[in-house]
């Protein structure tokens, strides 16, 4: 049966959309122009995401807003694109997924924390269809327990993300339960969970 499709509204938002990168004198540019210092780090971590996980250069996954608790990704419908105009539940998913894990990573790398971010088990649910551009926002993070990181001790904790078409109630729900695993100063492991090119200016 033929979904009836949900309506699409351009969301209000800062910045041009950074899913045609390139690089101008080893900078960040879109249509050869520089973008301005906030623009220019959000694109430059948008880039080293995509060499990481390549999925997220194929989606065209890209950082929208990046504050300490709150991430917003953006996602043009093309890549994921099914035979009924809509986009692929996976291509949703995944935009969800990351933003909650993306907010842990930016955490545990502002704490200086040596973590391991595993994902434990997660519900995603569409509650629409999505037949234009989406977003998956997380707002939300509950504390990380530093001092038991530090110590190589195990965290658990749940964050939610909501994938939104327009101004209204969300398309898409997701929840992740995550498992943290600490490593011990001594070990020598790097800070978070990715390596990212985050501004020491984003520290805690």
């Amino acid at each position: 049966m033929h979904q009836r499709q949900g309506r699409c509204v351009s969301p209000s938002r800062d910045g041009a959309s950074h899913s045609g990168l390139e690089t101008v004198h080893g900078e960040p540019a879109v249509n050869g122009e520089p973008l301005d210092a906030l623009e220019a780090v959000l694109a430059r971590l948008a880039m080293e995401l995509h060499a990481r996980i390549p999925m997220t250069k194929f989606l065209g996954i890209h950082f929208e807003s990046f504050e300490p608790g709150r991430i917003v990704l953006a996602a043009p419908l093309g890549p994921s694109l099914n035979h009924r105009g809509t986009a692929f539940g996976p291509g949703v998913f995944t935009a969800a997924g990351l933003a909650p894990w993306l907010l842990l990573v930016r955490a545990g790398w502002a704490e200086r924390l040596a973590v391991q971010i595993l994902l434990r088990r997660c519900e995603f649910a569409i509650h629409r269809p999505i037949a234009c551009d989406y977003r998956a926002r997380c707002d939300t993070l509950p504390a990380l327990e530093a001092d038991t990181l530090r110590q190589g001790g195990k965290v658990r904790l749940t964050a939610t993300s909501q994938v939104f078409i327009d101004e209204g109630e969300p398309a898409a729900t997701y929840t992740a339960h995550f498992t943290l695993l600490g490593q011990p100063a001594s070990s020598g492991a790097g800070e978070g969970d990715l390596a990212l090119p985050f501004p020491e200016a984003w520290r805690t």
